[in-house]
């Protein structure tokens, strides 16, 4: 039953707000119960019925469910006022948060968790990140910023410096917000990461539609955004960043825009680069590409006016965005032929086409504390929970096809999901199987694949392209006449802020510093010369396997304004990231990435350089990057 109630007024009725979370986790319910009257029992009741961090891994019977449904509903009658607002009341103490989210995902959580937990639980301030902004607005003599880029993180840049009083300008190439959530509009484009991960901390939305949103409910989201913390007066369109300056005589960088044939130089003190990774489309490197002369369609430079219907359509590409778009390409085309170079490791979700319910959209926005705890969960299940199967063993009997016994596990189920749809089609099946680890490449959400395969207008093709003409690709075995090829072939995410001319002090090249395609960061923010010049998305921040951009963005504006809060603080200009600094911590990352699936021998992916380098992902856990990100070291940099 769905009620549209507000939390006081449904309490009024409590049968029909037990009716109503039955549509909610009653794993999380049983963690907002167990949050608020400290009585651990009620997480001894379900923990035998929770095998994981997603509701399809819940089982509780109806008695126990019931239960704890009713007494939820009758704690929060005692506690919650007329104005919807909570009574004071005693919360479990913060030290047996570990033991909470260890029933809440089915497994044990280290108390190296419970600081992390805190903050993005979050309880009482829905800003705890924003520690450094009260010290920030105490300052007169604020720096001036140039934000490059409207997107995920430039947005979240803007508002946080925003409520610091900090003056800033954003910088849009295109004539609107969202960055790759404004350029791909590709039919099926959507998150592969649950919605209520993909969104701010700070800023939980409760207009989501489905589990998994698609992209123009994310690029409302960020719309709104904008509008409620005012930041379109603070942004440039349709102008493009041509160059960044240090200038070492005043101290400051100069930016180079261009806006309508006419250039502007902007100076600042600091500068946020906000391009991320995933903004400049890459094109395959096909001979004879050039002299096709149909059209030639990138997924993220799509064009809306070609009509499909009844076309044969070439495909390259069979990643994330190929999985996307095939199966909605595959409902109007004449014949869909799909190009594969290799084939990607596929997961079953129950939840990826699954609409939410009303009864869950009304428990996430009413019910204190639910929504927290879910988002917390689904963290844990998509990256954290997952990391140590990401790790090599070096004492596998495997090493070729995974890499250690729940990568193999996982492995396997896949290849039942697959074989439960492609049936003996061995044929098929071979073309569809990868031979290397799970997680080596990203894993991909089932979109229907496998069935759309199976259609009678579908053609997955597996030999190389040799080269095309003007109206065909040409493999090994055959030609193939087409009306238009789309290529679905991701980004050049290694060559990171390029076009964009970067100098740092002594007129040091960005781009030359890292060697064309080997970016390195310190914690992947800071680079060595280019003093106050602070990256979002940038290099290794990427996470491969799961989790949120979000979160990193979130880490690391809060590390930049940490950064900016020791200038204030020591009345500095500047501050430099030490090479010592900068070369310890990539040290280390690159060992860690070396006990990592994405460094396995038979992985070729976009994630490694032309060395071999992984250069785009992180191979940290989330707690560990939360925890280096916390505030910056000052023995890190040198100021002036």
């Amino acid at each position: 039953m769905y009620m549209k109630l507000s939390l006081y007024d449904a309490l009024q009725h409590p049968e029909q707000i037990i009716e109503t979370m039955k549509d909610a986790d009653i794993a999380t319910l049983t963690l907002v119960l167990t949050y608020i009257t400290s009585d651990l029992s009620y997480l001894e009741k379900i923990k035998p019925y929770v095998k994981g961090a997603f509701d399809y891994a819940v089982n509780v019977p109806e008695d126990i469910s019931l239960e704890i449904r009713s007494n939820l509903t009758k704690e929060l009658l005692k506690i919650t006022n007329k104005d919807n607002k909570l009574n004071k009341f005693n919360p479990i103490e913060n030290k047996y948060l570990d033991q909470l989210m260890s029933v809440g995902v089915g497994t044990k959580v280290a108390k190296e968790y419970i600081p992390m937990m805190e903050e993005e639980l979050n309880f009482d301030d829905l800003s705890a990140r924003d520690h450094f902004i009260d010290n920030i607005k105490k300052h007169k003599n604020k720096p001036k910023v140039i934000i490059v880029g409207s997107g995920l993180c430039g947005i979240l840049a803007g508002i946080k410096l925003s409520k610091a009083n900090i003056p800033f300008t954003i910088i849009e190439k295109n004539g609107s917000i969202g960055g790759t959530w404004y350029e791909n509009n590709y039919p099926g484009c959507g998150v592969d990461t649950p919605n209520h991960v993909y969104a701010y901390s700070f800023e939980p939305s409760f207009e989501w539609k489905e589990f998994y949103s698609k992209r123009d409910s994310i690029y409302k989201y960020l719309q709104n955004c904008v509008n409620k913390f005012d930041l379109t007066k603070h942004i440039k369109f349709n102008t493009t960043v041509e160059s960044i300056k240090y200038d070492e005589s005043l101290k400051i960088w100069k930016s180079a825009i261009i806006n309508k044939g006419n250039k502007t130089i902007l100076e600042s003190n600091i500068v946020i680069s906000a391009v991320g990774q995933l903004n400049k489309p890459s094109f395959p490197d096909i001979s004879g590409i050039e002299a096709f002369n149909k059209p030639l369609i990138h997924t993220a430079k799509w064009e809306k006016n070609y009509n499909f219907k009844n076309k044969v359509i070439a495909l390259i590409g069979t990643g994330a965005s190929g999985m996307q778009v095939a199966p909605e390409l595959a409902k109007i085309t004449k014949k869909l032929l799909i190009f594969q170079r290799t084939p990607h490791w596929i997961i079953a979700n129950p939840n990826y086409h699954r609409k939410l319910s009303k009864g869950k959209k009304w428990v996430l926005e009413n019910i204190p504390y639910y929504a927290r705890w879910y988002r917390l969960q689904l963290f844990w299940g998509f990256c954290d929970g997952i990391h140590e199967s990401l790790c090599k063993d070096p004492n596998w009997h495997f090493p070729e096809r995974s890499i250690n016994h729940t990568n193999e596990r996982f492995r396997i189920n896949m290849i039942k999901h697959i074989e439960s749809l492609i049936g003996n089609n061995k044929e098929l099946l071979d073309k569809v199987i990868p031979d290397y680890p799970p997680y080596g490449k990203r894993m991909l959400m089932d979109n229907n694949w496998f069935k759309m395969l199976k259609k009678e207008n579908v053609n997955l093709i597996t030999d190389k392209i040799n080269y095309i003409n003007q109206n065909s690709i040409i493999t090994n075995n055959n030609s193939y006449n087409i009306d238009a090829i789309v290529t679905a072939t991701g980004f050049n995410a290694g060559k990171m802020i390029w076009p964009i001319e970067v100098l740092g002090k002594n007129g040091t090249n960005l781009n030359d510093y890292w060697e064309d395609d080997n970016p390195r960061a310190h914690i992947g923010i800071t680079v060595p010369n280019f003093p106050n010049f602070f990256m979002m998305y940038g290099p290794n921040t990427n996470l491969a396997h799961g989790g949120s951009i979000v979160f990193q963005g979130e880490c690391q504006i809060r590390y930049i304004l940490g950064c900016i809060n020791l200038l204030l603080e020591k009345n500095y200009n500047n501050m430099d990231c030490k090479t010592e600094s900068y070369i310890k911590y990539n040290t280390k990352l690159d060992e860690q990435h070396a006990q990592m699936v994405w460094t396995h021998n038979k992985v070729d992916s976009w994630y490694r350089n032309k060395a071999g380098r992984v250069t785009t992902n992180s191979p940290w856990r989330l707690v560990d990057y939360w925890n280096f990100t916390k505030e910056p070291k000052e023995s890190d940099y040198i100021f002036t």
